[in-house]
Protein backbone atom coordinates (compact mmCIF):
# COMPACT_ATOMS: atom_id res chain seq x y z
CA UNK A 1 0.00 0.00 0.00
CA UNK A 2 2.86 2.39 0.86
CA UNK A 3 4.49 1.64 -2.51
CA UNK A 4 1.27 2.56 -4.32
CA UNK A 5 0.99 5.84 -2.40
CA UNK A 6 4.66 6.69 -3.16
CA UNK A 7 4.24 5.79 -6.83
CA UNK A 8 1.07 7.87 -7.07
CA UNK A 9 2.81 10.85 -5.42
CA UNK A 10 5.69 10.60 -7.91
CA UNK A 11 3.30 10.45 -10.89
CA UNK A 12 1.41 13.53 -9.59
CA UNK A 13 4.68 15.40 -9.05
CA UNK A 14 5.94 14.59 -12.55
CA UNK A 15 2.63 15.39 -14.27
CA UNK A 16 1.94 18.46 -12.14
CA UNK A 17 5.25 20.22 -12.78
CA UNK A 18 4.53 21.18 -16.45
CA UNK A 19 1.09 22.44 -15.40
CA UNK A 20 2.62 24.46 -12.55
CA UNK A 21 5.26 25.86 -14.91
CA UNK A 22 2.55 26.85 -17.41
CA UNK A 23 0.53 28.53 -14.64
CA UNK A 24 3.62 30.41 -13.44
CA UNK A 25 4.45 31.49 -17.00
CA UNK A 26 0.85 32.66 -17.55
CA UNK A 27 0.99 34.71 -14.34
CA UNK A 28 4.26 36.29 -15.43
CA UNK A 29 2.81 37.21 -18.84
CA UNK A 30 -0.28 38.70 -17.20
CA UNK A 31 1.85 40.65 -14.72
CA UNK A 32 4.11 42.00 -17.46
CA UNK A 33 1.08 43.04 -19.56
CA UNK A 34 -0.31 44.88 -16.52
CA UNK A 35 3.06 46.53 -15.89
CA UNK A 36 3.27 47.88 -19.46
CA UNK A 37 -0.26 49.24 -19.19
CA UNK A 38 -3.43 49.42 -21.22
CA UNK A 39 -3.70 52.11 -23.92
CA UNK A 40 -6.02 54.85 -22.68
CA UNK A 41 -7.84 54.73 -26.03
CA UNK A 42 -8.83 51.13 -25.28
CA UNK A 43 -10.28 52.09 -21.88
CA UNK A 44 -12.22 54.98 -23.42
CA UNK A 45 -13.58 52.68 -26.15
CA UNK A 46 -14.74 50.19 -23.49
CA UNK A 47 -16.52 52.92 -21.49
CA UNK A 48 -18.10 54.30 -24.69
CA UNK A 49 -19.43 50.83 -25.49
CA UNK A 50 -20.87 50.37 -21.96
CA UNK A 51 -22.38 53.82 -21.50
CA UNK A 52 -23.32 54.88 -25.01
CA UNK A 53 -21.40 58.15 -24.48
CA UNK A 54 -19.50 59.55 -27.46
CA UNK A 55 -15.89 60.56 -26.82
CA UNK A 56 -13.48 62.85 -28.66
CA UNK A 57 -9.82 62.53 -27.69
CA UNK A 58 -7.45 65.46 -28.00
CA UNK A 59 -4.41 64.43 -30.12
CA UNK A 60 -2.19 64.98 -27.05
CA UNK A 61 -4.05 62.34 -25.01
CA UNK A 62 -1.82 59.25 -24.95
CA UNK A 63 -0.94 57.00 -22.02
CA UNK A 64 -0.53 53.37 -21.06
CA UNK A 65 -2.65 52.99 -17.93
CA UNK A 66 -1.35 50.58 -15.31
CA UNK A 67 -4.30 48.92 -13.54
CA UNK A 68 -3.89 46.79 -10.41
CA UNK A 69 -6.85 44.98 -8.91
CA UNK A 70 -9.23 45.95 -11.69
CA UNK A 71 -9.54 44.58 -15.20
CA UNK A 72 -9.86 46.96 -18.16
CA UNK A 73 -13.37 45.63 -18.85
CA UNK A 74 -14.47 46.61 -15.32
CA UNK A 75 -13.67 50.30 -15.82
CA UNK A 76 -16.83 52.44 -15.86
CA UNK A 77 -17.28 56.18 -16.41
CA UNK A 78 -16.52 57.20 -12.75
CA UNK A 79 -13.35 55.08 -12.78
CA UNK A 80 -12.35 56.53 -16.14
CA UNK A 81 -12.60 60.06 -14.75
CA UNK A 82 -10.34 59.04 -11.86
CA UNK A 83 -7.84 57.49 -14.27
CA UNK A 84 -7.84 60.65 -16.40
CA UNK A 85 -7.13 62.74 -13.29
CA UNK A 86 -4.21 60.49 -12.35
CA UNK A 87 -2.69 60.73 -15.83
CA UNK A 88 -3.09 64.50 -16.23
CA UNK A 89 -6.20 64.54 -18.41
CA UNK A 90 -9.81 65.60 -17.94
CA UNK A 91 -13.20 64.94 -19.49
CA UNK A 92 -15.49 67.82 -20.41
CA UNK A 93 -19.03 66.87 -21.40
CA UNK A 94 -21.07 69.25 -23.57
CA UNK A 95 -24.24 67.19 -23.97
CA UNK A 96 -23.23 65.57 -27.26
CA UNK A 97 -19.59 64.64 -26.77
CA UNK A 98 -17.21 63.98 -23.92
CA UNK A 99 -13.98 65.69 -24.90
CA UNK A 100 -10.84 64.31 -23.26
CA UNK A 101 -8.14 66.96 -23.03
CA UNK A 102 -4.94 67.67 -21.07
CA UNK A 103 -5.97 69.13 -17.71
CA UNK A 104 -3.80 72.21 -18.37
CA UNK A 105 -6.51 73.33 -20.84
CA UNK A 106 -9.40 73.11 -18.36
CA UNK A 107 -9.59 76.81 -17.44
CA UNK A 108 -10.74 77.74 -20.94
CA UNK A 109 -13.46 75.05 -21.11
CA UNK A 110 -17.18 75.52 -20.58
CA UNK A 111 -18.00 73.61 -17.41
CA UNK A 112 -21.25 73.16 -15.48
CA UNK A 113 -22.08 75.80 -12.87
CA UNK A 114 -23.29 74.05 -9.74
CA UNK A 115 -25.18 75.09 -6.63
CA UNK A 116 -24.42 73.88 -3.09
CA UNK A 117 -27.16 71.25 -3.45
CA UNK A 118 -25.87 69.73 -6.70
CA UNK A 119 -24.09 66.40 -6.82
CA UNK A 120 -21.61 65.27 -9.46
CA UNK A 121 -18.94 62.62 -9.90
CA UNK A 122 -15.87 63.45 -7.75
CA UNK A 123 -13.54 63.96 -10.73
CA UNK A 124 -15.94 66.01 -12.87
CA UNK A 125 -14.75 69.58 -13.47
CA UNK A 126 -17.28 72.20 -12.27
CA UNK A 127 -17.61 75.86 -11.31
CA UNK A 128 -19.38 77.24 -8.25
CA UNK A 129 -20.09 80.80 -7.11
CA UNK A 130 -20.02 80.98 -3.31
CA UNK A 131 -21.66 83.90 -1.49
CA UNK A 132 -20.27 84.87 1.91
CA UNK A 133 -22.10 86.83 4.60
CA UNK A 134 -19.68 87.45 7.45
CA UNK A 135 -16.18 87.12 6.03
CA UNK A 136 -14.57 89.01 3.18
CA UNK A 137 -14.18 86.82 0.07
CA UNK A 138 -11.09 88.81 -0.94
CA UNK A 139 -9.45 88.03 2.43
CA UNK A 140 -10.12 84.28 2.07
CA UNK A 141 -8.61 83.94 -1.43
CA UNK A 142 -4.93 83.96 -0.31
CA UNK A 143 -5.73 81.43 2.43
CA UNK A 144 -7.62 79.04 0.14
CA UNK A 145 -5.72 79.40 -3.15
CA UNK A 146 -3.16 76.65 -2.29
CA UNK A 147 -6.10 74.20 -2.08
CA UNK A 148 -6.94 74.71 -5.78
CA UNK A 149 -5.19 72.58 -8.40
CA UNK A 150 -2.92 74.31 -10.95
CA UNK A 151 -5.53 73.86 -13.66
CA UNK A 152 -8.29 75.24 -11.40
CA UNK A 153 -9.28 78.81 -10.71
CA UNK A 154 -10.34 80.86 -7.68
CA UNK A 155 -11.13 84.57 -7.53
CA UNK A 156 -13.10 87.09 -5.51
CA UNK A 157 -15.80 88.84 -7.53
CA UNK A 158 -15.17 92.62 -7.32
CA UNK A 159 -17.77 94.77 -5.49
CA UNK A 160 -19.56 91.68 -4.13
CA UNK A 161 -18.82 89.29 -1.35
CA UNK A 162 -18.69 86.30 -3.69
CA UNK A 163 -15.96 83.95 -4.82
CA UNK A 164 -15.71 81.89 -7.96
CA UNK A 165 -14.13 78.41 -7.74
CA UNK A 166 -13.45 76.07 -10.69
CA UNK A 167 -11.95 72.66 -10.01
CA UNK A 168 -12.93 69.02 -9.74
CA UNK A 169 -16.25 68.54 -7.93
CA UNK A 170 -14.75 66.84 -4.85
CA UNK A 171 -12.27 69.69 -4.37
CA UNK A 172 -14.88 72.41 -4.94
CA UNK A 173 -17.04 70.82 -2.22
CA UNK A 174 -14.03 70.66 0.13
CA UNK A 175 -13.30 74.36 -0.46
CA UNK A 176 -16.99 75.21 -0.02
CA UNK A 177 -17.01 73.42 3.35
CA UNK A 178 -13.94 75.39 4.50
CA UNK A 179 -15.48 78.68 3.32
CA UNK A 180 -18.72 77.89 5.20
CA UNK A 181 -16.73 77.09 8.35
CA UNK A 182 -14.99 80.49 8.19
CA UNK A 183 -18.22 82.31 7.29
CA UNK A 184 -20.29 80.76 10.08
CA UNK A 185 -17.66 80.98 12.80
CA UNK A 186 -18.38 83.21 15.77
CA UNK A 187 -16.33 86.41 15.62
CA UNK A 188 -13.41 86.36 18.03
CA UNK A 189 -14.09 88.30 21.21
CA UNK A 190 -11.49 90.93 22.07
CA UNK A 191 -9.23 89.75 24.87
CA UNK A 192 -9.36 91.71 28.03
CA UNK A 193 -5.71 92.58 28.53
CA UNK A 194 -4.20 93.10 31.88
CA UNK A 195 -3.31 96.69 32.65
CA UNK A 196 -0.27 95.67 34.66
CA UNK A 197 -1.50 97.57 37.73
Amino acid sequence: MNRIVCLLACVIAVLGSPWAAAQSESSEVSASATATGVPIERLVAGVAHKTGKKFLLDPRVHANVVLIGIEPGEVGYPELLGILTTYGFAAVEDGRLVRIIPDANLRAQVTPIITPKDSRLPDEFVTEVITLRNVSAAQLIPILRPMVNQYGHMAAVPDTNMMLVSDRFANVKRIEAVVRAFDEAEPAKPRSGSTGK
